[in-house]
C-alpha cells in the first residue's frame, strides 16, 4: 500500500517539510498542505522517500508534537509573536519601572547689606518672582534709615530679580547709574555673594548669603 504524504504546494523542494496527515505548513503557516502521490512524480528533497528507514513520516524533527486534539491538525497555528512586538512590550514595562527623581540644586538665599540693615532678596518662587526693589519710594528700602533723604539715589532706582535660579540686578533709567564692582553697568547683570554694589553716588551695599533663619553666613 503506498504511502500517503502530504506537503506544501508553494515551498521550493526541501523548504518546507512533508507530512503523514493533513494539516498547515510549518514553514508558511497559513498554507494547508496538499495531497502528494510519490508515484506520480519524483518525490522533493526533504519527502518520505529521501528520509531513512525507519523515520516515522506524520512525525518530523523539527516540528511540534502531533496534537491528541483531531481537530488540532486543521487548526491554523498560531504565529510566533515578532521581535519587535517584544521589545515593545519590554520597553513599556521599563517606562512604567519608578524612576528616582532628581536631586534638587541647594536654595540661594541672599541679601543686601545697605547701611547695617539686611535687606533679604524674596525667592524666586514668591509672588512676581522675587527679587528686590532699590529707591527712595520703594516699600523694599522703607526699613533703611536715613534713605528716603539720598537726592543722588532715584525714587526708582533700580531692582534685583531672578532669572533662572541666577540673581541679577537691573538699572531703572536712573539718574546716576547703578554700579557692580565699581563698573556702571547698562543691562541686567549677574551678581552673586561678595558682590559690591553702588546706587548713585553715595549708597554702597554688598551681597551676601543668608541661611534659613535669615542670618549672614
Amino acid at each position: 500500500m503506498a504511502t500517503v504524504i502530504y506537503r506544501c504546494p508553494v515551498g521550493a523542494p526541501g523548504e518546507c517539510p512533508p507530512s503523514g496527515t493533513r494539516g498547515y505548513c510549518q514553514v508558511h503557516m497559513f498554507q494547508q498542505l496538499e495531497r502528494y502521490d510519490p508515484a506520480e512524480d519524483v518525490p522533493p528533497a526533504g519527502t518520505a522517500a529521501e528520509m531513512p528507514a525507519g523515520t516515522p513520516v506524520d512525525a518530523p524533527s523539527a516540528g511540534p508534537r502531533p496534537a491528541t486534539d483531531p481537530e488540532a491538525a486543521t487548526r491554523p497555528a498560531r504565529p510566533p509573536r515578532p521581535a519587535e512586538h517584544r521589545s515593545q512590550h519590554r520597553q513599556q514595562q521599563q517606562d512604567h519601572r519608578p524612576r528616582p527623581r532628581p536631586a534638587r540644586p541647594p536654595v540661594l538665599r541672599l541679601a543686601l547689606v545697605v547701611a547695617g540693615v539686611l535687606l533679604p532678596v524674596r525667592a524666586e518662587h514668591r509672588r512676581g518672582g522675587g527679587g528686590l526693589a532699590i529707591g527712595r519710594d520703594e516699600p523694599d528700602c522703607a526699613a533703611v534709615p536715613g534713605l528716603a533723604g539720598l537726592d543722588q539715589l532715584s525714587r526708582h532706582h533700580a531692582r534685583l530679580r531672578w532669572i533662572d535660579g541666577a540673581l541679577y540686578v537691573e538699572d531703572l533709567g536712573s539718574t546716576n547709574g547703578t554700579f557692580v564692582d565699581g563698573r556702571r553697568i547698562e543691562e541686567p547683570t549677574r551678581i552673586g555673594p561678595g558682590h559690591r554694589l553702588r546706587f548713585a553716588l553715595d549708597l554702597d551695599v554688598q551681597v551676601v548669603e543668608i541661611d534659613e533663619f535669615g542670618a549672614p553666613r
